[in-house]
């Protein structure tokens, strides 16, 4: 069987995506495993909420251009490029085995990278997605896009617990209204 362009790029998002995913239900258990010895927070299952609802949304808006998608070189640094930063984030949400310290405090003291990785992978399939797809949104995308990549960004100047937990929850609100937009 030969596959199509549309299945081999998304198999190679199948292999990354499904790490982060992964690594998401592991920090899950870890959390559920260790609850008694560290503090978890809002933080932490807001930002797991946010790997996983961002790798739905990559799986959907790749759907929407599955009739444009080409396989070469640069379509498969493109899926690095959205893929990869969900994957550092799902390992980078959880302290080092060990750690004392809360997943929340963790959280805000890894707060940056962690942030830049979230706006970078949105700008990235937006990118690829009109250069390399020819694909056109429509307004409502666009604003939900410039709204995706702009909310990382801001919280990342914004080191305050509850700006952390709410900005954290506006972005997961976020990414449920992007599921039903992609469809």
């Amino acid at each position: 069987m030969v596959l199509s362009d549309f299945e081999y790029v998304v198999g190679f998002y199948a292999l990354l995506l499904g790490l982060a995913v992964a690594n998401v239900a592991v920090g899950f258990a870890d959390m559920w495993r260790d609850r008694e010895r560290v503090g978890v927070g809002y933080c932490a299952p807001l930002l797991a909420g946010t790997v996983l609802l961002g790798a739905m949304n990559v799986w959907l808006s790749t759907w929407a251009t599955r009739a444009d998608v080409t396989v070469d070189g640069w379509q498969m640094i493109a899926a690095l490029g959205i893929s990869l930063p969900y994957v550092f984030v799902s390992r980078a949400m959880s302290p080092p085995e060990g750690a004392t310290i809360t997943l929340e405090d963790h959280y805000l003291r890894s707060r940056i990278p962690i942030l830049l990785a979230l706006a970078i992978a949105p700008a990235v399939s937006v990118y690829s997605k009109i250069r390399l797809d020819h694909f056109h949104y429509a307004e409502f995308e666009e604003i939900w896009l410039a709204t995706r990549v702009a909310l990382p960004v801001a919280l990342m100047f914004l080191p305050g617990r509850a700006a952390q937990r709410a900005g954290l929850a506006a972005l997961n609100i976020l990414l449920v209204v992007g599921l039903f937009n992609w469809t």
